[in-house]
């Protein structure tokens, strides 16, 4: 054996040993943190999908009110197929991110259409359908399916990277994460792996000020701050904040015009004009004459 094959393999046996400790640490912790949330009481791939677009980009006590709401007025995936976007639009309102919603029902569709209804519990195919990475379909099989699949979301890739990889150097891509997490999920452990790790992330290993009472301070080794993605821009009076004005509009009056949008919102004209042209593009609204509705 050459000493760079000695050397990988002792490293190997290293990391090895660390994904154990980690796995023991990370069960122990756990079992005194499960956070209870109404979408980890059912493995049915129609909710686990609902909950996991909303989370997206949105807190969890924002959702869990939400969450109930829309699977009352969409109870099933036919339902939301055979909805208009204006009518996800309308119980959508208030997450904001609309195109979540449209992603959501274009899903759901395809569902109906390709699959009969039924959602496929394979990762490939998950990742064709609309709205749907990496992240969500790994969710879909670990919560749905029981498979040992992880979902790469902030929380997770956060403590993969400060406890594996090397923080000054490049970071991982989620497509390595991924790859490297299959590795340390055990057996049949796939739903509640996940579950533990994005209550950690949540509670203890966060982005900033990250607390001393995290049990996997000794894996660490030096913790500074890690957020993945740049600070967003102020939402208020963002173009975004006034795309979810109009949205809430419309669903409120149901129709109305450009002219009065521009007098609700007291924009220039121009910018107002280029922000309902855009959700025209994007088919979020629709136009007849020079009325303009939900799609």
């Amino acid at each position: 054996m050459t000493e760079p094959e000695f050397c990988a393999r002792i490293i190997k046996m290293a990391l090895s040993r660390k994904k154990i400790k980690f796995n023991d640490i990370l069960f122990t912790w756990h079992k005194k943190n499960y956070r209870d949330m109404p979408w980890r009481e059912t493995s049915d791939p129609y909710k686990i999908l609902i909950s996991e677009i909303m989370l997206q980009q949105t807190q969890v006590e924002r959702v869990r009110v939400k969450y109930v709401e829309f699977l009352k007025k969409f109870p099933n995936v036919r339902t939301l197929a055979q909805a208009s976007l204006g009518e996800v639009l309308s119980v959508w309102s208030g997450l904001g991110y609309n195109r979540r919603a449209k992603y959501l029902h274009e899903c759901a569709k395809n569902i109906v259409v390709e699959y009969g209804g039924k959602f496929p519990n394979d990762f490939e195919k998950l990742k064709k359908l609309p709205g749907i990475g990496i992240s969500t379909a790994g969710a879909l099989l670990a919560f749905s399916f029981g498979q040992e699949t992880p979902m790469i979301d902030t929380n997770i890739r956060r403590i993969l990277t400060r406890t594996f990889f090397n923080l000054e150097a490049q970071l991982p891509s989620d497509k390595a994460l991924y790859a490297f997490a299959q590795t340390l999920i055990p057996k049949g452990k796939g739903r509640v792996w996940n579950y533990a790790m994005l209550d950690l992330g949540a509670l203890c290993c966060t982005a900033r000020n990250h607390s001393q009472e995290c049990p996997l301070m000794k894996l660490h080794g030096k913790v500074g701050d890690f957020v993945y993605k740049k600070p967003q821009k102020k939402f208020k009076d963002s173009r975004r904040f006034y795309r979810g004005q109009i949205l809430k509009l419309l669903t409120e009056k149901k129709t109305t015009t450009l002219v009065y949008v521009r007098s609700v919102l007291k924009l220039e004209h121009e910018l107002v004009d280029n922000i309902v042209d855009d959700l025209l593009q994007e088919a979020l609204l629709a136009k007849k004459g020079k009325k303009l509705t939900l799609p």
